[in-house]
């Protein structure tokens, strides 16, 4: 596998541009081609009709899927005034579990966000949002203070002003770990960047002046424009995909049934790549997603059922019928329960698991990436063996 994770990843990039450009559904291409084009290494006879449906069907749980990510961020900020109204260690506890719920919401999303914005056109918009959304690891004192450093952070900071469009001019300014928008920039505010966060440092300030300038209160107004960031992001983004909306998904639509599901394979293998095989650090010693949350793995196992779904899922065809062949079909859905349960086992955050561990998961995540392409063969068992026999005369 030396190598792999790389040569997918321009694999992914380049399938999806041939996609756009209407080349997906072509039968015929030379050797170097298929190397470069993971749906295109095995050609098979796509059924038009299963593909019309299933392409309609996963572009429409997509949209069941945001709604209700939009759902829970709008409960996280429900929970985030009620600890801003009355800030008590019952009221902290609840804003964070909102946090936990919305954002496994929105991991198991991001596989349908990285679809609707495969297109070239696309693609830096959906980057950007996604890095308004979930851009970490978050540096702590950027935003708040640290330990030896009292004056640190955009909270203790008054030349910042606090309103949402110049939080946006601030996320990831001069460096991508200043992130001051998104789940894990709200994270270290609800945590703390020692994970020793308490209410009471949420509570209102009245003294002096300015009030608004003292770190107390900007640290609740912070908090407060994080969360109304996310739902606007949700929001906006809710707006545009429907099919009525004839906006994201006038791009999938325009492609044939059968590009349309390359294009599905091409971003399902983007998003092992990109963000599930990122998150599994290759050692103990790297930098997780969440740390304070502990959200690493339920992160990772949100984007895994939403692919396992769509390639394997418990009733209609899937990706794996219709592009896989049989033993393909067979060994995906076998890794995709596999890791699973590897994962539940796992410690989170991910990067206290057993090393021994993480190297199967990831072992697992690129042989799942490698029958999504197509390109990892599936020799036949012993059993499907037809024996020879053999008469021999006196």
């Amino acid at each position: 596998m030396t190598g792999s994770i790389v040569l997918r990843r321009a694999v992914a990039m380049t399938a999806a541009v041939l996609v756009v450009l209407g080349l997906a559904g072509c039968e015929t291409r030379d050797k170097q081609q298929q190397l470069e084009q993971p749906g295109e290494v095995a050609p098979r006879e796509i059924d038009r009709k299963k593909a019309e449906r299933f392409s309609h069907t996963f572009w429409q749980a997509g949209e069941a899927h945001l709604i209700d990510a939009r759902a829970s961020v709008e409960a996280l900020n429900r929970a985030l005034e009620t600890l801003l109204d009355k800030p008590s260690e019952d009221h902290l506890e609840s804003a964070k579990l909102a946090w936990l719920d919305a954002h496994r919401e929105f991991a198991g999303a991001l596989p349908y966000i990285q679809l609707a914005f495969a297109p070239a056109e696309l693609r830096d918009q959906g980057r950007e949002l996604v890095l308004a959304m979930d851009s970490w690891p978050v540096q702590a004192g950027y935003l708040d203070t640290v330990p030896g450093y009292s004056e640190s952070g955009i909270v203790n900071d008054t030349a910042v002003e606090l309103t949402l469009a110049n939080l946006r001019r601030q996320h990831r300014l001069t460096a991508h770990e200043e992130a001051s928008t998104g789940f894990h920039a709200l994270e270290i505010m609800l945590w703390g960047p020692t994970s020793e966060r308490t209410a009471e440092e949420f509570q209102p300030a009245d003294k002096g002046e300015e009030p608004e300038a003292l770190a107390a209160n900007r640290r609740r107004e912070l908090t407060r424009l994080m969360g109304r960031a996310l739902e606007e992001d949700l929001e906006g983004l809710v707006r545009r995909w429907p099919f009525k909306a004839n906006d994201l998904s006038r791009h999938f639509l325009a492609l044939e049934p059968a590009a349309r599901l390359q294009q599905v394979r091409a971003s399902h293998i983007r998003t092992v790549d990109e963000e599930i095989l990122r998150r599994v650090p290759e050692s103990s010693e790297s930098d997780v997603e969440s740390g304070r949350a502990a959200d690493s793995k339920q992160a990772i196992l949100a984007m895994l059922r939403t692919l396992q779904a769509a390639w394997v899922p418990t009733k209609g065809p899937g990706m794996a019928e219709l592009l896989l062949d049989v033993r393909q079909q067979e060994l995906l859905e076998q890794d995709f329960e596999a890791l699973e349960e590897l994962l539940v086992k796992m410690e989170d955050p991910i990067e206290l698991a057993e090393l021994g561990q993480l190297a199967k998961a990831r072992e697992l995540l690129e042989e799942m990436a490698g029958l999504m392409s197509g390109r990892k063969e599936v020799p036949a068992s012993e059993e499907e063996m037809t024996p020879v026999s053999f008469t021999t005369g006196n």
